[in-house]
């Protein structure tokens, strides 16, 4: 059996409790690719699209649950309505257990999201206060005995119950931090919080602040620092090993939810023992061969175990 399938076999589900708990929001969406960037007050044909699940907390939830782990989802509450009712069907359909609740005063959100072939992405959306809010409600016992919690910092404070929760327990948090941006905004102390980080690079991250950045978390306290960046692929920092994995030529289609893949294979390797090396390969794979597509379903594992073994380490 090779090393993407082996990451693939999840362990005996022996515990009352899902493996991993994500925590964030979640809205019904929809994505449309096009060639190119679009311009404003012109129309473009769009080539693809399809329907996922959004934030990155349930694309996470949804990509480990298909890489076949036992998952739970804290999340907002959703308006009572036929949006809200699809997406709990869905999420009882997949198998993501949680409390899902519909409230007739809410209204659920929706995403529209156009992707293009150089990467890039627009999105059309509204994070309304009086549906975030009602994360902090949410059921918080489904955690008790998970592996991993996965958050993001946009959630923030919206999460911050489940958090506090989740350390209070001792569960080790994989947390998002995107382009760093919201770090100092939120006020978030999150060297306190978590144990795994990832970044991406972006126009307000240079990979060289970026690197300081993640040799400072790791002084402080977190154990995993990973830096993300489309074609630069992976840099991984831990106080014994430093490395990267440069990503593979694609064809590029849709980027959207790429980075939550990553996070959702990266954590299955590492939950399976794998080692860094090994579960890096297997996030870049599935992360990469996931733009190929439209939308957020995993690629079919043969392709990954084929791109898993192309894929070389760099120094740092």
């Amino acid at each position: 059996m090779s090393r993407s399938h082996q990451i693939l076999q999840a362990d005996p589900r022996v515990s009352d409790f899902p493996d991993v708990t994500c925590i964030g929001s979640i809205s019904p969406a929809e994505v449309y690719t096009v060639d190119s960037p679009l311009k404003w007050d012109k129309g473009s044909d769009w080539k693809d699209r399809a329907d996922f699940l959004s934030d990155d907390a349930v694309i996470v939830a949804s990509s480990l649950n298909s890489l076949g782990w036992r998952v739970g989802l804290v999340t907002n509450r959703l308006g009572d309505d036929v949006l809200g009712e699809n997406v709990v069907n869905e999420l009882r359909r997949l198998g993501i257990e949680g409390t899902f609740s519909l409230d007739s005063r809410l209204e659920t959100p929706y995403e529209i999201v156009i992707s293009d072939k150089t990467g890039g992405r627009t999105y059309i959306w509204k994070r309304r206060e009086d549906v975030l809010s009602t994360m902090t409600e949410s059921d918080l016992s489904i955690m008790t005995g998970s592996k991993f919690v996965y958050a993001d910092i946009y959630d923030w404070p919206h999460n911050a119950p489940a958090l506090e929760q989740a350390n209070t327990l001792g569960i080790p948090v994989f947390l998002n931090l995107e382009d760093l941006a919201l770090v100092n905004k939120s006020g978030l102390d999150v060297y306190s919080l978590a144990s795994v980080i990832q970044i991406a690079v972006s126009e307000n991250l240079p990979i060289g602040f970026a690197s300081r950045w993640a040799k400072d978390a790791l002084g402080r306290g977190i154990g995993i620092v990973m830096v993300t960046g489309g074609p630069m692929g992976v840099h991984y920092y831990s106080e014994d090993k430093r490395f990267g994995i440069t990503a593979p030529d694609i064809t590029l289609t849709d980027s959207n939810g790429a980075g939550a893949i990553y996070s959702s294979a990266f954590l299955s390797g590492h939950m399976k023992n794998m080692s860094p090396i090994e579960s890096v390969k297997f996030g870049v794979a599935i992360s990469s061969l996931s733009c190929e597509e439209v939308g957020t379903d995993l690629p079919d594992i043969n392709d990954v175990d084929k791109m898993f073994k192309t894929l070389t380490v760099t120094a740092i």
